[in-house]
């Protein structure tokens, strides 16, 4: 009987081999006409596999100059997905998406946090490889990871991919006390919206602690009513709550507002079980205190991390709003001292009004809403529409460091009824001694675009002293990053 089952299932395995169409994989079943039919696009990566293995067919079957005119051409594109393609020299000679980049090296480019992708590109094999970079959605036009399929074809690369979507508005754990207002919030619409045993028992329950963070209740009279992090305080007073410094923090827990304050004090860590510094954004709605906080590290990010250090300096502009409140925070990003070489935060006001600018004070007072780089992108708007969850922008501006237009990445988040950003400058690798500089201002070009031709992100220029409608200003996060 072992033996026969043995046999059974190795005439199992044969049978299931058969199946698969040479070349392409399982997903690349024949219709009756012979023709591969697409898998369904809720599978991205055996869709996007196909899109590339069709490509290659077409290559096969009509040419290479048919190909190359097919998939230049806007007909060719499907929502996200379009085929680009580069020659064995690193050029993209095809790409229906970011036409401006064809002819342009893709194996210079790199994404927006630096990586350097196109090498990736260029280094795919006939069999195939999955190469991820961030870069710009063509329909969105938002700056989301990119999952590229690549396949090295008769000298040429042909390559198609899907993007990441990150559809939740929540803002990032890294901005604290934004985050920390979102959970409290969501814990409000769950209370509206499934009543108060529902909340409660899931604000009790293992699965609604996430890291250090987590949504804490208290009744009317200052009782705990729901703790995942500290189970055996629920049922406590906390009216008079102290922690192991003193500081007798309970008062201020149980007389938050409507509209919602900010406590500080000592409280046990989720992570470690030890007492850290905590800041909580308390809420009383119908009957219930609502909170939720964060242990600040105290941790700096290196400036080599030029995304984490972004985001760092956006959140300690609004801890310094917190802290000084409105006019103080405009204030002092108003203060060419705040600018560290290529580092400055500047604010927005959602109208378009530039607050803060400490790199070209000029800029202050006048309207974002028009502004483009030197290279004529439209950013303002793509500023302006920055949300809670904060959103990246990339365009061309005066790198204050030594006065060069440069390709900029900005972060900027909505936070009350302000815009904060800050970014960095993609600055080129060193390149041959002879290059001018005008030639190394080119290839940096290419270099940080999002854009799938393997432009990236880096199409968005934005000069503070030469501007070309309107002075650009900094606000706004990188988004044009091209298709590829």
């Amino acid at each position: 009987m072992k033996l026969n089952r043995r046999f059974l299932l190795f005439g199992l395995i044969v049978a299931a081999l058969s199946l698969v169409p040479a070349g392409i994989g399982a997903q690349d079943e024949e219709s009756a006409d012979g023709e591969s039919e697409a898998p369904p696009r809720g599978d991205p990566a055996a869709y996007t596999q196909w899109v590339v293995h069709q490509a290659i067919e077409r290559y096969d079957a009509e040419g290479r100059d048919a190909t190359l005119e097919r998939y230049n051409s806007p007909e060719s594109s499907d929502g996200q997905w379009y085929v680009f393609i580069v020659d064995a020299d690193g050029t993209l000679i095809a790409n229906a998406s970011r036409p401006d980049l064809v002819g342009t090296s893709t194996a210079d480019r790199r994404d927006l946090f630096g990586k350097p992708y196109g090498l990736e590109i260029v280094a795919a094999t006939a069999e195939g490889r999955w190469v991820d970079y961030y870069i710009t959605h063509p329909e969105t036009r938002r700056l989301e990871q990119k999952h590229s399929w690549v396949v090295a074809h008769d000298g040429l690369f042909f390559a198609s991919g899907w993007y990441e979507v990150d559809e939740s508005d929540a803002p990032p754990k890294a901005v604290g006390r934004a985050y920390a207002r979102h959970l409290v919030a969501e814990a409000i619409h769950r209370y509206d919206t499934e009543g108060r045993d529902a909340t409660l028992a899931y604000l009790n329950s293992p699965e609604s602690l996430d890291g250090e963070w987590y949504v804490f209740a208290l009744d009317s009279d200052g009782i705990a009513v729901a703790n995942a992090n500290r189970p055996d305080i629920v049922g406590t007073d906390r009216t008079q709550s102290v922690d192991s410094t003193g500081n007798v923090y309970g008062p201020a827990l149980v007389a938050a507002p409507a509209e919602g304050h900010w406590v500080d004090y000592l409280f046990t860590h989720p992570e470690t079980g030890e007492d850290a510094p905590k800041h909580t954004w308390v809420v009383r709605h119908d009957g219930l205190i609502l909170g939720a906080g964060w242990h600040p590290s105290g941790e700096v990010p290196a400036q080599s991390d030029v995304a984490a250090y972004t985001q760092h300096l956006v959140v300690e502009a609004i801890e310094r709003y917190e802290a000084d409140g409105r006019d103080a925070v405009i204030e002092f990003y108003n203060d060419p001292g705040t600018v560290d070489g290529q580092w400055y935060v500047f604010i927005d006001h959602p109208d378009g009004t530039i607050l803060s600018h400490p790199a070209n004070p000029d800029l202050v007072g006048t309207d974002l809403s028009g502004y483009t780089d030197v290279n004529g992108k439209l950013f303002g708007p793509e500023i302006l529409a920055a949300g809670t969850d904060g959103r990246w922008v990339d365009y061309y501006f005066t790198d204050p460091s030594d006065g060069v237009d440069r390709q900029k990445y900005s972060w900027v988040i909505r936070y009350d009824d302000l815009l904060f950003g800050s970014g960095w400058y993609q600055v080129p690798e060193p390149a041959d001694a002879d290059m001018t500089a005008d030639s190394a201002a080119d290839e940096s070009m290419g270099e940080a675009d999002t854009t799938d031709g393997e432009m990236g992100e880096a199409d968005m220029g934005d000069t503070a002293d030469a501007p070309t409608e309107v002075p650009p200003s900094e606000t706004g996060p990188p988004e044009d990053i091209s298709t590829g």
